[in-house]
């Protein structure tokens, strides 16, 4: 049985991922011959073939139909899993065969079992989370890494977190929080190729116990560094945790701060982000010398233009790296959306338009033009040469200089990325043309992207 695994475009196209390695490892072990297609760095490869296995979130969803629509036409059988498979498997239903939801660790078995039989079953969920005390090797024949920027080598950890905030999808993903053995993960790190390692975990210290297991696997191994997310209330409750993740050569940390404003964390079920905590827990890991990197949720009910004023002067107080700003948004097929759609609140129902990086929510204190405005401002602002400046003065820097190399880098190439997002909304950026497997030539900013990581890489080992 011959599979080809398709990755539909994503927000970020060149950025290498987990998917396609560890899906194809899973069904090659069933006895699947295995393809993939990434359609972020290579061209789709549609010729006959006799299973297909789609990937999707909710904004590349449209694509991820289209592509089942034209294989099925040819007489291939296809599977549709990932993000908004697992939360909205009735939405994705009617466009495959097949719907994978939730994790493919214990499903693999029985659906090569059924592909053999000739008897596909229209959904596949597991009654209970598998276990990650073994796991298949990642296949990352299957995205060669020549094709993606030299700055992340995927590993992952665990999976889960205790929290559950309103607008995450990791709590239907991963129903409880479970930790992989500590041989898995060195066995995965011998495959090591270039730039920091990325753990993907939703919430790297949720298994604290756990991780200190993994902390002297991290430290030994062959690598520049890693990275990682986590909360605030991880990192500030325990003060002497930064050292000892720059003893295992942390080089930056993401923490969802998501907002200042301590009625829009409630809404987000985050009430217990502190955001003084964060500034102390900050200050302890940039002066250990690891940088830190901060996610917000912008559109939310209690924000006004002046929220993001605010939130300038605090992120450049706490000087941090870098600035990932999300619209609000919930996905189609979930309980908070469906109010949403009652209440008349939808700006969008497009699929493509729920990336983070479009307004889908209409917010009750301000206008959309007035808030999305401030958020622009907010973002030149952030990652223009006088704020990026004033955020590298920090003593943790002069711990190791290649961290301003980090710290520059990284602010050039989100700076790119914002100004990009901004020239499309000018030009009226239609829906209809995002995520839709157009592919685009080589640009002068993916060959400073490219010449940037192969730098980085090399400064940071």
């Amino acid at each position: 049985m011959r599979i080809r695994l398709i990755q539909p475009p994503l927000v970020q196209p060149r950025y290498r991922q987990l998917t396609l390695p560890v899906v194809g490892a899973e069904l090659a072990a069933q006895g699947f011959e295995v393809e993939a297609c990434d359609e972020n760095v290579e061209p789709l490869d549609d010729s006959p073939v006799e299973w297909v296995g789609i990937s999707c979130h909710v904004y590349n969803a449209p694509r991820a139909f289209e592509l089942a629509r034209r294989f099925r036409a040819q007489g291939s059988k296809v599977l549709i899993g990932g993000t908004f498979a697992t939360l909205a498997p009735e939405l994705v239903a009617p466009h495959c065969d097949g719907v994978v939801a939730g994790e493919l660790e214990g499903q693999a078995a029985e659906i090569a079992s059924d592909a053999r039989a000739g008897s596909l079953k229209p959904l596949y969920r597991a009654s209970a989370p598998p276990s990650l005390e073994h796991t298949v090797l990642p296949d990352l024949s299957l995205t060669p890494a020549e094709r993606y920027l030299k700055l992340n080598f995927p590993l992952e950890i665990t999976r889960g977190c205790r929290f559950a905030c309103r607008f995450c999808t990791s709590s239907a993903l991963f129903p409880t929080t479970r930790s992989r053995s500590v041989e898995d993960v060195e066995r995965d790190l011998e495959q090591y190729d270039h730039g920091l390692v990325e753990l993907l975990d939703v919430n790297f210290l949720d298994d604290r116990p756990a991780f200190e297991r993994m902390l002297p696997v991290l430290q030994r191994a062959r690598i520049p560094g890693w990275t990682a997310q986590t909360t605030v209330a991880d990192l500030a409750g325990d003060p002497g945790l930064a050292d000892r993740l720059a003893a295992a050569r942390c080089r930056s940390v993401f923490v969802g701060l998501e907002t200042l404003s301590p009625e829009g964390l409630r809404s987000l079920n985050k009430g217990w982000v502190k955001p003084q905590a964060f500034l102390e827990a900050a200050r302890r890991l940039r002066e250990a010398g690891i940088l830190v990197q901060v996610g917000l949720v912008v559109g939310l009910d209690s924000d006004v233009p002046e929220t993001f004023e605010r939130a300038g002067d605090f992120l450049e107080q706490a000087r941090v790296q870098s600035l990932i700003v999300s619209w609000l948004h919930y996905y189609p097929g979930t309980e908070p959306y469906r109010a949403l759609k009652r209440e008349g609140r939808l700006v969008s129902e497009d699929l493509r338009d729920f990336d983070g990086n479009h307004l889908t929510v209409r917010p009750l204190r301000a206008e959309p033009e007035a808030l999305q405005t401030a958020v622009s401002e907010l973002l030149r602002r952030f990652y223009g040469p006088r704020s990026v400046a004033r955020r590298a003065l920090h003593a943790g820097i002069a711990k190791d200089p290649a961290q301003l190399a980090h710290h520059l880098f990284f602010n050039a190439m989100m700076g790119s990325y914002y100004r990009n997002l901004e020239r499309l909304a000018e030009r009226g950026d239609p829906p209809e043309r995002r995520y839709m497997g157009r592919a685009a030539g080589a640009t002068l900013e993916d060959a400073a992207a490219d010449a940037g990581s192969w730098l980085l890489d090399r400064l940071l080992s």
